[in-house]
């Protein structure tokens, strides 16, 4: 596993923005797209990386299995309301519900090509960074690949595994079209708007709508588009956590119990929050890659490095690094918080307590601090299908975390 650095290609921003339509990798002149290098693997590294993601993510399964049976849906940040739904939603899934199997989500590991990979975190229901990974980064490997390592591929069937799992729900949802939702920011919006592409490929009638946009008719008790159309079935970039904060909250759990909406990702998938990890821990501790996750900070011991999770947040958002005391709290000047973090909007859900590892260094930008590196590994239905790499400056991957491309190099033979 090796960073390599050289230039990027020639008039690359003008390009990615016209033959792609990737206008979001300089977002307000920082950098998030960069070719200034790339990740290199063997085959072999790759192949690790795929198996041990696909153990993970069974695992999260088993741990949700142990969350319902044993009634501890809320102990994972979901609201007391919605449990019920939460439950029901498995269920409908073990008995082999096509409209509540899982289709795609992001596993953070860290690793330097040493021992095996370790498990940040699961984000299992909206995951970013999609595009860049399924089509940017091949774009930029058919363009540069050849001159910069001959014969390489790229651990990427993100694409075409993402159009056979819509298309095997296209029986399931019967006729009925999927409005695909985010925020009506640039990158949330161009991101639905490639799943909403991906769906339309698979066959599937579908429509493009912002958050915002979305009304709730109180008397119909159901949601309707800016046109007037009913909701009849959801895709939300817009964290489904989030949703269950706002005022329409409690319908949008009504609308699924009753049948009027479906929502994708399935319910269940809120108890894949940050908080799973400490349920996997306690069915697996002993599991390679693993980190020890609780949830109280009185799991650990004094003078233990740990890291400090709200169960719902994003990007890196009330993420703390500690050094616990003798008393179990946090040493003075202990504590890294994420550079340039905004105001919170997670941690009154709950927390979650994980062990500290270090992360694949990566070098700073424009001759700042070293950095690390975060692979992203992405599971379509229940397999590993694609590798997408973040940096980050800080020790924390945050908002200001910049994607970087990969490539391995095949086996002799293959």
């Amino acid at each position: 596993m090796q960073r390599i650095t050289h230039p990027p290609r020639p008039d690359w921003a003008r390009r990615v923005e016209t033959e792609l339509g990737f206008v979001f990798h300089s977002p307000d002149g920082t950098v998030y797209w960069d070719e200034t290098a790339h990740w290199a693997f063997s085959e072999a590294q790759i192949d690790q990386i795929e198996d041990a993601a696909t153990a993970f993510h069974a695992l999260a399964l088993r741990a949700a299995d142990r969350a319902v049976e044993q009634g501890r849906i809320g102990e994972l940040g979901v609201p007391g309301f919605a449990v019920a739904a939460v439950a029901e939603s498995w269920r409908r899934f073990r008995d082999g519900d096509m409209l509540e199997a899982p289709i795609y989500g992001r596993l953070d590991l860290a690793w330097a090509g040493d021992g095996p990979p370790a498990l940040l975190e699961y984000n299992a229901a909206t995951p970013t960074s999609l595009y860049e990974t399924s089509v940017v980064q091949w774009h930029w490997l058919e363009d540069a690949g050849p001159s910069i390592q001959p014969g390489a591929d790229q651990f990427n069937l993100l694409h075409e595994a993402l159009v056979e799992a819509w298309r095997a729900r296209g029986d399931a949802l019967a006729g009925r079209p999927v409005h695909f939702t985010a925020a009506d920011v640039a990158e949330d919006m161009a991101t639905a708007g490639y799943l909403q592409a991906i769906a339309t490929e698979a066959g599937l009638a579908t429509k493009l709508v912002a958050i915002n946009d979305i009304a709730f008719d109180e008397a119909d008790r159901r949601f309707f588009d800016p046109d007037g159309t009913p909701i009849e079935a959801l895709f939300s970039l817009y964290p489904p956590e989030w949703m269950l904060r706002e005022d329409w909250g409690a319908p949008l759990i009504e609308a699924i119990e009753a049948g009027r909406l479906v929502l994708f990702e399935p319910l269940w998938k809120q108890m894949l929050s940050k908080g799973i990890l400490a349920l996997m821990h306690e069915i697996a501790p002993d599991h390679p890659g693993l980190l020890k996750a609780a949830f109280m900070p009185t799991a650990f011991g004094p003078g233990e490095q740990v890291v400090a999770k709200p169960m719902a947040g994003r990007e890196g958002d009330g993420i703390e690094i500690v050094t616990l005391g003798p008393d179990g709290m946090p040493l003075p000047d202990s504590v890294v918080r994420q550079i340039g973090a905004g105001p919170r909007i997670a941690g009154d859900e709950g927390w979650v307590y994980q062990a500290f590892t270090p992360l694949a260094p990566a070098p700073g930008i424009n001759g700042g601090p070293a950095g690390h590196a975060v692979l992203g590994v992405w599971v379509i239905g229940d397999k590993a299908v694609a590798l997408g790499i973040r940096e980050d400056a800080g020790a924390i991957t945050g908002v200001a975390s910049r994607f970087v491309p990969h490539l391995f190099t095949p086996a002799a033979g293959d």
